[in-house]
């Protein structure tokens, strides 16, 4: 596991994922967190600062008292400023209607109301309209330095007070905007990393255990490929999943089932092959020497040349097949279409099993109800199909069977019902009958010949025509072969 590269990868992608996404939650956590503080600070000078222009207003109209007695009005000025000041860590002003500072804690002047003065501490400032004109118009809150009034960023929250029923000026705090802040974010962060700290763990844990059951399977994969490439196709692969990654191991697992059945069969078709090379020419090469010593007499020559003829046209056969195999997976067999007459190719192939048929007593039905039917497709390869269908038929029809022929036309298609009486095929056989190298029932001694290649290339052929061609059978009585050819 730890020299897998995919896991490697895959459990790197899940951290960065991860790291990146603490520290997108991070960073909006600390953005959010600010404007939540911000606006409860606001909210909170606000409160403050609109307490004290309600004294304010409440010490000129006569209405302030401390333990029901009556105080000087500056003083109580002063000191409404001074208890809101320190109260918040935030600076106080009273404003006169045209953004002058009139009195701050420290400086609160007798006759600055009705007839305002000038803080003498503040009274070069003059505050821009754009912020005069909202706060005497009440509740005004906002983060700035004032237009350069204070040196750093300040939350500002401002409130109007009255004099006589009309509006006189307005009173202002001012409170760093960083005074708590980072003590408030500190704390906050550091919760959040000791949070994301236990989660990381828990995730690390969760995505390496996620990770390694995700590449097992396909580590498992990769040794039975190994494996295969040495001809060993017994390995099998397992997951305990139930989700894509079992269904790859299924597939897997049956692609090794149908590579150890292919092994099985290019084998057996090799031996098969050897077998059909061997033979055919092990008899003419002694046929030949026979003739040429001396040992078989003139005038048996015919007939054994004959006999030679005969091994030369199944070796021809059995080459041109393993020919046409070729070039059809390779995809270099072109059709040669043409019009040509069903019923007369049919005819002439059974033609050719004539010696056969005679040599074993078969009766031959169907071939009376034959009628011209023409249709178009490779005259030469539908010639091949029916040889080999035939050739099948006659060899395994015991003496004195039956071979029934039937062909009938209808408007989309040409159907082709080829039967032979005698030992049948089981249900595993109907179902592989047409696998390349499948040879059905080895064992039966009158089917010696054959490497397994003519039915496939029966099937390849008819569908190449764009038809079909089926099976049926009795076990005990009958083998049927369907064929289905279009008509164009």
């Amino acid at each position: 596991m730890k020299s897998s590269k995919l896991f490697r990868k895959y459990f790197s992608a899940f951290m960065i994922i991860l790291l990146s996404a603490f520290t997108f939650l991070g960073s909006a956590l600390l953005v959010f967190s600010t404007q939540f503080w911000t606006r409860d600070r606001q909210n909170l000078l606000l409160l403050n600062v609109t307490q004290a222009a309600f004294d304010i207003s409440n010490i000129y109209a006569g209405n302030y008292q401390i333990y029901w007695e009556e105080v000087d009005r500056p003083q109580a000025i002063a000191n409404v400023l001074d208890q809101a000041s320190n109260t918040f860590e935030a600076q106080l002003f009273v404003f006169s209607t045209d953004g002058r500072v009139i009195a701050c804690p420290e400086t609160v002047h007798d006759t600055w109301l009705p007839s305002p003065v000038l803080c003498p501490l503040h009274g070069a400032w003059r505050m821009p309209w754009e912020i005069v004109s909202p706060a005497l118009t009440g509740n005004f809150t906002q983060v700035s330095n004032v237009g350069g009034l204070f040196d750093q960023s300040m939350l500002i929250a401002a409130q109007p007070f009255t004099l006589q029923g009309e509006t006189a000026g307005f009173v202002l705090a001012a409170q760093p905007f960083s005074a708590g802040l980072f003590d408030y974010l500190g704390g906050i962060l550091r919760l959040f990393l000791l949070s994301a700290l236990v989660v990381s763990v828990l995730v690390f844990a969760a995505v390496f255990l996620i990770t390694r059951s995700l590449v097992k399977p396909l580590n498992a994969m990769i040794a039975a490929t190994k494996r295969f490439a040495q001809g060993d196709f017994r390995h099998r692969v397992t997951s305990s999943t139930n989700d894509e990654l079992r269904l790859l191991a299924d597939a897997f697992n049956a692609m090794a089932i149908n590579l150890a059945t292919l092994e099985a069969s290019r084998r057996s078709f090799v031996a098969n092959v050897s077998h059909e090379l061997k033979t055919p020419m092990t008899s003419i090469g002694g046929f030949i020497d026979g003739m040429l010593d001396g040992t078989i007499a003139p005038d048996d020559h015919e007939k054994y040349l004959a006999l030679v003829s005969g091994e030369v046209r199944r070796l021809s056969r059995l080459v041109t097949g393993m020919l046409n195999l070729s070039r059809i997976e390779a995809g270099q067999l072109q059709m040669q279409r043409s019009a040509f007459d069903l019923s007369e190719l049919l005819f002439t192939t059974l033609l050719s099993f004539e010696k056969m048929i005679a040599e074993k007593h078969l009766e031959l039905s169907g071939l009376d109800d034959l009628q011209p039917l023409t249709m178009i497709g490779d005259q030469d390869l539908l010639t091949q199909v029916f040889y080999n269908l035939i050739d099948n038929a006659v060899k395994f029809t015991p003496p004195g069977g039956e071979i029934t022929l039937h062909l009938r036309q209808t408007p989309t298609a040409n159907h082709i019902t080829l039967r032979n009486t005698g030992t049948g095929l089981t249900p595993d056989e109907l179902t592989r009958i047409f696998e390349r190298f499948y040879k059905a029932d080895q064992s039966r001694s009158y089917d010696t010949r054959g490497a397994g290649l003519g039915l496939y290339l029966v099937q390849t052929i008819v569908r190449m025509h764009g038809g079909d061609i089926a099976v049926d059978s009795d076990h005990r009585s009958w083998v049927e072969f369907i064929v289905e050819l279009p008509l164009d």
